[in-house]
């Protein structure tokens, strides 16, 4: 309810799962999820990261996946990814999800 012109919602870094649907309504412009980066990087599990796009999805809120983070958990296997190639990892799953209001 506050006057703020641009919401969005960051889940960075995502450390476990969550439910972000009762925020998700409209004036929500996009939700960022990232796993976290460094060498003492906690674990960031790509089912959390897909939980969180079916919620933007369902409610019409786009959504936009960041990056891996140092410690990536995908189909229960363990990735150990370089910062620099974080972000490129994430974008090759392609799954941005854009909505126009």
């Amino acid at each position: 309810d506050l006057p703020i012109r641009h919401k969005g919602i960051a889940c960075e870094p995502l450390l476990e799962h969550i439910d972000i649907s009762r925020w998700l309504h409209p004036s929500i412009e996009q939700v960022v999820v990232g796993g976290e980066a460094g060498n003492n990087a906690r674990e960031c599990h790509y089912n959390w990261v897909l939980d969180i796009r079916k919620q933007c999805i369902q409610h019409k809120v786009p959504f936009h996946f960041k990056q891996t983070g140092a410690r990536f958990v995908k189909d229960g296997r363990l990735y150990q990814v370089k910062r620099h190639y974080q972000h490129s990892q994430a974008a090759k799953a392609a799954i941005d999800y854009f909505y126009v209001h």
